[in-house]
């Protein structure tokens, strides 16, 4: 029963709670701000509309942050990657150079930036390519994110496979 909802599932959006949960753990008495817009908006857009509404009209084009912590005269970007870790790693240094650039986080723009990255497991390559960086490596998980790492591993077995199928097939008689 439990492989038949892990296998067979769509989608779900692990990071974004687990980086709430972290967030709520390690810095509960700083403001943060979750799924943060970063970049600036086109000066067409600010001298057409203005820059609130611009800021509105852009958000779907501007890459996102998993989070950002407002610390003691520091910025803590915070990205999750349960799997593609190259990808967090490949995106946090941009997210910071991109920081001064933001209009909503103009406040803010001198303050130095610190990169963390949530990984369930913490191994090389990784590990030196992030300190090479300067990304902070996290390696915090909860108990249900070690869970859904730990499927990936199963996701080709027979039995999993088999799950899909099934699926697959009741979607197809169903008109999907």
């Amino acid at each position: 029963m439990v492989m038949r909802e892990t296998f067979t599932r769509l989608r779900r959006e692990v990071e974004p709670r687990w980086v709430s949960e972290y967030c709520a753990k390690f810095y509960p008495d700083k403001p943060v701000r979750y799924r943060v817009p970063l970049g600036p908006i086109p000066e067409e857009l600010v001298a057409k509309y203005g820059l609130s509404k611009a800021i509105r009209a852009y958000r779907p084009w501007r890459p996102e942050a998993d989070a950002l912590v407002i610390g003691d005269r520091r910025l803590i970007l915070i990205e999750a990657k349960v799997f593609k870790v190259m990808d967090g790693i490949s995106k946090l240094p941009i997210y910071a150079k991109l920081v001064p650039e933001t209009p909503e986080l103009n406040p803010y723009k001198t303050w130095p930036v610190e990169m963390q990255l949530l990984v369930v497991k913490a191994i090389e390559p990784w590990i030196t390519l992030a300190k090479d960086l300067g990304i902070k490596l996290v390696e915090w998980a909860p108990t249900w994110v070690q869970e859904v790492w730990i499927q990936r591993d199963l996701y080709w077995t027979r039995e999993a496979v088999e799950l899909r199928e099934r699926r697959k097939e009741v979607l197809r008689r169903l008109g999907f």
